[in-house]
């Protein structure tokens, strides 16, 4: 970040809040540089009467959700959007925005007028192949034969495997670097002795896998261990080969990066892969997953549909969420169970709370951002600065756990 927050906060007291030459009104751009590269921002905003102000947020042409909670005094503007609390100073036809992410670090933005309409974006043709692309597994690359053979029975009680009986799974909500959960997965995997494999295939777009195998050296730093090797592959075929599969036999810990899950299960789902994971775990090792990399552990996954008007995507939107996907299972460490990670900060609760009241088999676990869930045998640990949410399908509240407590997957039952 250029300058902290507090330095903006200072500047939006001390600048006059004459009016700005251009309208506040209407469409605003911008980039932001932050999570996965630098991705095109939209602010539109519908000021009413009173200081009230309204609108929407995009991130990349998916809608981010509507502008809460706002409010205008002269230049100066603030609003919440999903979960995050936004600050803007407002100069002419350019606007300064603070992003802060819950438990997390601030974000500048730098917005410029683009247009009077305040209307709701509508994708063109080009941007939905674009987000196709970045977003959407090309699922006949897998075997329906996989996905059948994933899926858990209704009967089956939920629980982990038995290779959880050895092993750890370390699952992350996503959002910040925590320090504390970096250093609790390399003790887990063993150490100073801790032999590391890091699979960032979740955030790998298409076309960039060279520079993804490139970056052992900042996943090493990362997790402050001396050698780290990076596992990558887009092809099934190379991650069912022997010759892949071979720096896991040697892993006491692999670690997944977040992203798109899709890309992992269309990537690893029914491979070699898989099966090598599933044995560090049984051999007492550790996996650790963020966001993506820790919701496809479940034997289900939440799948959101588009729409169909070619309208922008509105994340984590219940009215979108998908219950008859036949695709939507996960390797299944975890049965019955659908992992729901960044889950205070996209409001998911109403998502799990659908997904678990229509097949109340399931059990929904909802993990916070900077907030983690270790799993060993069918018992969860949680660390961090956040929740973890369990959601039953036995018209029970929401339980909403702190650091510290435990849970047992199998009894459904705090422990």
């Amino acid at each position: 970040m250029r300058s902290s927050f507090a330095a903006l906060v200072l500047l939006l007291g001390a600048l006059p809040l004459a009016a700005g030459t251009a309208p506040l009104a209407g469409r605003w751009e911008g980039v932001f540089h932050g999570g996965r590269g630098d991705q095109p921002i939209t602010l539109v905003c519908r000021p009413g009467a009173g200081g009230a102000l309204a609108g929407l947020l995009y991130l990349s042409g998916d809608m981010m959700g509507p502008l809460e909670n706002g409010g205008v005094a002269g230049d100066s503007l603030h609003f919440t959007v999903m979960n995050f609390a936004c600050r803007a100073l407002r100069q002419g036809g350019q606007m300064n925005m603070v992003l802060s992410v819950t438990h997390g670090r601030s974000h500048e933005v730098a917005f410029h007028f683009a247009s009077p309409d305040t209307a709701a974006l509508a994708q063109s043709a080009e941007a939905l192949a674009s987000a196709r692309a970045r977003t959407v597994p090309v699922w006949d690359q897998v075997p329906d034969s996989v996905f059948a053979k994933h899926r858990v029975a209704a009967g089956v009680p939920a629980g982990a495997v038995d290779a959880l009986g050895a092993g750890t799974l370390l699952l992350v909500g996503g959002g910040p670097t925590q320090d504390d959960v970096n250093a609790e997965f390399v003790r887990l995997a063993g150490g100073a002795s801790a032999r590391i494999v890091v699979i960032p295939t979740a955030g790998v777009d298409p076309g960039h896998d060279a520079e993804a195998l490139a970056g052992a050296d900042g996943w090493a730093r990362a997790l402050g261990v001396p050698h780290v090797t990076v596992l990558h592959t887009s092809r099934r075929a190379e991650a069912d080969g022997d010759a892949f599969v071979r720096p896991l036999r040697d892993a006491t810990g692999v670690w997944l990066q977040g992203g798109e899950a899709g890309r992992i299960l269309v990537g690893y789902l029914g491979t070699r892969t898989e099966r090598e994971l599933l044995a560090l775990l049984a051999r007492g090792g550790v996996i650790g997953g963020t966001s993506a990399g820790a919701l496809v552990w479940g034997s289900e996954v939440m799948t959101f549909r588009a729409p169909r008007d070619g309208s922008p995507f509105m994340m984590a939107n219940v009215d979108s969420l998908r219950l008859d996907d036949p695709h939507a299972v996960g390797f299944g460490a975890l049965r019955q169970v659908v992992v729901a990670p960044h889950f205070a900060e996209f409001r998911l609760q109403p998502s799990l709370v659908k997904m678990v009241t229509t097949r109340p088999q399931l059990l929904g676990i909802g993990i916070d951002e900077a907030t983690a869930l270790e799993v060993h045998g069918e018992v969860g640990t949680v660390l961090g600065r956040g929740h973890v949410t369990i959601v039953t399908g036995a018209n029970q509240a929401p339980q909403v756990l702190a650091a510290g407590a435990r849970y047992d997957l199998g009894r459904r039952a705090v422990l």
